[in-house]
């Protein structure tokens, strides 16, 4: 399966996770960048539109629940994929994710093999 063409927002503030992923999702042959915190992947998105966005929920300063209320409520951003990537997995905490717009949840760990099948159920028929 291939993700030529396609290109992921990661956003961890976990760096050495974020460089794993990168690495990860580049051999799948997406386009990767990277936001550290919500600050960062909204200034990131203001100059690219990803196909999926992958977030963690527990971030400094501004959680993943808030990045992904602010991007639905934005037109321009509403129906960009999210996946929450996350080691918090009470099913309460599924819940808020899903109740904050997220599209799917992961749990930490993973395993990249799932990871990857559920990345491509997002992406445009024919894609992988």
């Amino acid at each position: 399966m291939s993700g030529e063409h396609f290109v992921i927002l990661v956003v961890d503030d976990d760096t050495s996770f974020c460089a794993i992923m990168k690495e990860f999702l580049k051999g799948d042959g997406f386009e990767v960048h990277l936001a550290y915190d919500v600050p960062h992947a909204l200034s990131q998105l203001e100059r690219l539109t990803p196909d999926i966005i992958l977030a963690d929920i527990m971030m400094p300063e501004i959680d993943g629940l808030c990045l992904i209320r602010n991007l639905r409520s934005k037109p321009i951003w509403a129906d960009i994929p999210t996946i929450v990537v996350s080691a918090r997995t009470l099913p309460e905490e599924r819940s808020a994710a899903k109740e904050a717009g997220a599209d799917a949840f992961v749990s930490k760990p993973f395993s990249f093999g799932d990871l990857r099948t559920m990345i491509h159920s997002f992406l445009p028929y024919g894609a992988g």
